[in-house]
């Protein structure tokens, strides 16, 4: 069996944009109460900036490497449902 993949972009390491790199990464499978967004359009906005200089009160316990994507438009495309 294939395993499925999906390119995203992720921090390597906090600070400049050198940081950031795109990636080939296992397509996640929905856990309980969660969905997967097949994402059709993302943006980088403000916010990502704030993350990758790591000063985003939501995300500064998070350790490299992480995928960044606050900003999308998507359909979900696997759900699984809580009891």
């Amino acid at each position: 069996m294939v395993e499925l993949r999906n390119r995203v972009v992720q921090i390597r390491y906090f600070g400049d944009p050198d940081g950031l790199e795109v990636v080939d990464a296992p397509l996640p499978t929905a856990g309980r109460g969660e969905v997967r967004v097949h994402v059709l359009a993302s943006s980088v906005v403000f916010t990502d900036v704030v993350i990758r200089r790591h000063l985003y009160p939501q995300t500064i316990s998070l350790k490299p490497p992480f995928v960044l994507g606050y900003d999308v438009v998507g359909e979900i495309d696997q759900s699984l449902a809580t009891e």
